[in-house]
């Protein structure tokens, strides 16, 4: 029992130290709320020169039965300089056509289709029928999906997610005001009904709060340090700083596809932007816990390097500190127990405060526990199911492990640290820089 008390109370030390540190980071970053075109509203108008052209590169695989709705969401944009360019990758449930089915729906009810007179957005489809050895199907498909876009600007979204009628027009104003060439939107992740549907979206919130102290994505702004944030629900590029990064082509055969080009556009001189948006969109995740445990299998070895070492020392540091507490909480006696109730306190005041910004209840704070102790077990069924194969599956195709670690090797060597002064130099002329600003 003394051990036992003693991690709890080296818990307790930790998250009152990590839980200051982060919530002085996590406050600093934008809220954006969605946007209506009021007098006095930020993104009313149109910056000087005009909207600038935005091509919306969405990968779609076996996505029949949620991307129509998401669909009708991206059409429903009040951003006239919109192109919506819809990727069928080797989709076998007919996704492509139920996209055709609702923009043929969409042309019915405007005979005229004069989207540029109506102020809408253009959508097209393109039909991938096989992959190119060296690439991930989705990363293959976003690739295709920028080279076919027309627009100065480049805004990937995973095939579910919807979006309010304004939010393109605010993440391009928000991205613009702060002079960057990459916006990364923390959307609302909306849960199924049910008992299940709170263990899912307990389990989303949890994961987050872990990702935001890991990758600190206040720090994206500072051009003295590589950190920053990718999301694939929501990810706004400059397509010049996209081109100079190399692209989709530099994180090929990265899993961790969205977080890797965001690194590389900032490690390549880009500036980078994270911000709250759950008003501006939204998801549905997983429908219940296993399966968004499963869908960690693809991702979760690749985040930790492919490092068994590193998987045992993150799984049972996550034990100690997040789902201890709370037992010696509930059964502890004398001070321990005193250090485990405070613990729940410090997390119920995070999940409060996240809560306020990322539109979640407070009481997940409760099933903390639950959402940790499976989320180490989604590490381990990902490292031990991918040693055992010697391979990821991901939405149908396989990878060899040997090809991702070494794409993986071949993009930390591309990593090479900077002087503090060739760091104040880059801060200096990116904060001077003359863009184009359309």
């Amino acid at each position: 029992m003394e051990v036992v008390g003693a991690l709890t109370w080296i818990a307790l030390g930790a998250w009152l130290v990590l839980a200051s540190w982060w919530w002085w980071g996590m406050r600093r970053m934008p809220y954006l709320s969605a946007s209506r075109g009021a007098p006095g509203d930020a993104a009313a108008g149109p910056p000087p020169g005009g909207w600038p052209a935005v091509s919306m590169v969405v990968a779609a695989r076996d996505e029949a039965a949620t991307i129509a709705a998401a669909l009708r969401t991206w059409l429903a944009q009040d951003y006239a300089a919109l192109e919506i360019v819809v990727v069928d990758d080797r989709s076998r449930d007919g996704t492509l056509a139920v996209v055709e089915e609702v923009l043929a729906a969409q042309r019915a009810s405007d005979p005229e289709a004069a989207h540029a007179a109506s102020g809408g957005p253009s959508a097209r489809c393109l039909r991938v029928d096989e992959l190119p050895e060296g690439w991930l199907g989705k990363v293959h498909a976003q690739a295709r999906g920028a080279e076919l876009g027309r627009g100065a600007w480049l805004l990937f979204v995973d095939a579910d997610v919807r979006l309010a009628p304004s939010a393109v027009r605010t993440a391009v104003a928000a991205a613009l005001r702060a002079d960057a060439d990459h916006l990364a939107l923390l959307p609302r992740f909306d849960a199924p009904r049910g008992w299940a549907g709170h263990l899912v979206l307990a389990f989303e919130a949890a994961f987050a709060l872990l990702l935001t102290v890991l990758l600190r994505p206040w720090r994206a702004p500072d051009p003295r340090t590589p950190t920053t944030l990718g999301i694939g629900a929501f990810g706004l590029y400059r397509r010049s700083a996209y081109d100079r990064s190399g692209g989709h082509e530099a994180v090929r055969m990265r899993p961790d596809d969205d977080l890797a080009l965001a690194a590389s556009v900032k490690r390549s001189g880009g500036s980078s932007l994270v911000a709250f948006g759950p008003a501006l969109a939204s998801v549905t995740w997983y429908p219940t816990l296993a399966e968004a445990m499963r869908g960690l299998e693809k991702n979760a070895f690749a985040g930790l390097r492919y490092s068994v070492p590193l998987v045992v020392l993150v799984g049972l540091g996550l034990l100690a500190t997040h789902v201890l507490p709370f037992a010696v909480a509930l059964v502890g006696f004398g001070a321990a127990r005193a250090a485990g109730v405070a613990v729940v306190l410090v997390v119920t005041l995070v999940y409060a405060w996240y809560g306020r910004r990322s539109d979640t209840p407070a009481w997940y704070a409760l099933l903390h526990p639950v959402s940790v102790t499976a989320l180490v077990w989604a590490m381990v069924r990902s490292t031990f199911a991918t040693l055992a194969s010697g391979r990821i599956e991901w939405r149908g195709t396989s990878y060899a492990l040997a090809d991702l670690r070494a794409a993986r090797d071949r993009d930390e060597a591309r990593r090479q640290p900077r002087s503090r002064a060739e760091a104040r130099e880059a801060g200096s002329t990116g904060q001077s820089r003359n863009r184009p600003r359309t």
